[in-house]
């Protein structure tokens, strides 16, 4: 029952959409620009041919990045030949060259400007949204309660969703950059005094911490998740089947 003074709207959770990984399938893209960034641009050599074992491995590693110059320290590992089975081997990879860290972050984004720049039709096809989603996006683009958050830069989300003929509006997608996803939330939910919230990613590291607010968190089976996150009980998931029930029943 609505109380006294408040319109049924009001009672509706704000709803975010993680991008990489739940709106789209970035890892083709991912694993070239990586690449290109790597070897062309960090060691100043030709990239090697392709192989099935980078490719596979990439896919195994791609669980535990957090933002794009993450994707870089997979490229090294890989170089290395360098076997790491969890989220803490992958992030002592990370601390222990963390000079590292923010200058593979800034030639992973060169490398995809350019990519874009000099073959905008590759880099698109590299980029491609889950079955369904720009169906779904495009019904509930006029709804300022549905927004993205992603560590991605917003003008790289602003042309796929262009590309792909969805009108959204601007200032519905944040990006969180280093900071904890759920703080960048609270701070969201505080501006636009909002009671209640849903969160759907497919990285369960962003679920972790404490909301100041009343915060659901559901885990994207269709993103990059691994096995044992799936039988997580603590999590809740959702299936991309699922999807356009969660938010017809939230929106």
């Amino acid at each position: 029952m609505t109380e006294p003074g408040m319109a049924p709207s009001d009672k509706l959770p704000l709803v975010f959409l993680d991008f990489d990984g739940v709106v789209c399938d970035s890892l083709p893209e991912c694993y070239a620009v990586s690449r290109t960034a790597f070897y062309r641009l960090h060691l100043g050599l030709a990239e090697p041919a392709e192989s099935e074992y980078d490719q596979r491995h990439f896919r195994r590693l791609r669980p535990y990045i957090r933002r794009g110059g993450d994707y870089m320290f997979i490229q090294l590992a890989l170089s290395r030949g360098l076997d790491l089975r969890s989220q803490a081997d992958f992030d002592a990879l990370i601390a222990g060259q963390r000079e590292l860290d923010d200058y593979f972050h800034t030639l992973f984004y060169q490398a995809r400007t350019e990519l874009l720049q000099t073959d905008p039709e590759r880099w698109y096809r590299l980029n491609p949204l889950y079955p369904g989603m720009a169906r779904l996006l495009a019904r509930y683009s006029g709804n300022d309660r549905l927004l993205i958050l992603s560590t991605k830069e917003l003008a790289f989300i602003e042309k796929i969703l262009a590309f792909n003929g969805i009108a959204w509006p601007a200032e519905n997608s944040f990006c969180s950059g280093k900071e904890q996803k759920l703080a960048y939330i609270d701070r969201i939910m505080d501006k636009r005094a909002a009671a209640r919230a849903l969160f759907i990613d497919d990285q369960v590291d962003h679920f972790k911490g404490e909301s100041t607010h009343e915060l659901r968190c559901l885990l994207a089976e269709w993103g990059y998740v691994l096995p044992d996150w799936r039988k997580d009980c603590s999590f809740e998931s959702v299936s991309l089947n699922q999807l356009a029930d969660v938010l017809h029943d939230n929106l």
